[in-house]
């Protein structure tokens, strides 16, 4: 398969970049200031990424800002957008990637990713809410926002060809996706500690590997995640407060007092 034209989707999370370790009430205590450090990183590391697609031959490119910074600003509106290279198109806000991802697109790229909820060595290691959710198994298999994420935006036969974040956060992209291009940006030491590339060098490691990863797409290296259905998704809350919230949310049934299930044949329909 030789693929001229290139369109890559790019999901940017706001955990996995360098030198972060936390952020938001409950969490690492370091205030405002790393809620801005967060803003940056994210922002530079979405800039080395797209500056590495084109490098590879992407031609057109979303960025999706899908990050949140709990206590400081909404879900969505993170990146500096002036910041971000000219030319792309940004997708913001309250935007599920089922509204911004679609079969057009050549490969996607997850920036600043982290492992899921209960990852020893991950950083800030959590699937969707740090403070709602613990473990969520997907017809019987633990999963993360990485795995969930992938098989969404496979519904669309678009592959997932590289994955930035911590060093657990990339292992267990690996562990879903296969030989798929990683920038593990930093080595977990605890919930909120870390041992971190400097943030020039991450940004050189993920523009070297988005590059990488698009010109492995052109040879058609890569597949979209796929799991025959039907799906069930157990979903493990941290409260009987939040597992109705869930109940509700999601159209789920509640199987305990901290345990609800999502059943469906749609991926989309997951989360």
């Amino acid at each position: 398969m030789i693929i001229v034209a290139m369109k890559v989707y790019i999901l940017v999370d706001t955990e996995g970049e360098a030198c972060v370790v936390g952020h938001g009430p409950g969490g690492a205590k370091t205030g405002p200031w790393q809620f801005e450090y967060v803003r940056r990183r994210a922002t530079a590391e979405a800039t080395a990424a797209v500056e590495g697609a084109r490098e590879g031959g992407a031609t057109d490119i979303v960025v999706h800002d899908a990050g949140f910074l709990r206590g400081h600003s909404p879900g969505g509106l993170i990146l500096h957008y002036d910041d971000l290279p000219r030319g792309i198109r940004i997708a913001q806000g309250v935007a599920p990637i089922r509204q911004v991802c679609d079969s057009s697109f050549d490969a996607a790229f997850l920036i600043g990713h982290h492992a899921r909820f209960g990852v020893e060595d991950g950083v800030m290691s959590h699937t969707f809410s740090m403070v709602s959710l613990n473990h969520l198994h997907l017809n019987g298999r633990e999963i993360g926002e990485i795995g969930i994420e992938s098989l969404q935006i496979g519904v669309f036969g678009v592959p997932v060809v590289m994955v930035s974040g911590d060093e657990a956060g990339c292992r267990e992209a690996k562990q879903w996706l296969g030989d798929i291009e990683v920038a593990p940006t930093k080595k977990g030491l605890a919930y909120h500690g870390a041992i971190s590339l400097h943030p020039a060098d991450a940004d050189d490691l993920i523009r070297k590997g988005a590059a990488r990863a698009i010109e492995r797409t052109r040879a058609g290296e890569f597949k979209p995640l796929k799991i025959d259905p039907p799906y069930e998704l157990q979903i493990e809350t941290r409260g009987e407060e939040a597992a109705e919230m869930r109940v509700k949310r999601h159209h789920a049934e509640r199987t305990g007092p901290c345990t609800v299930v999502k059943r469906t044949s749609d991926p989309l329909e997951l989360w």
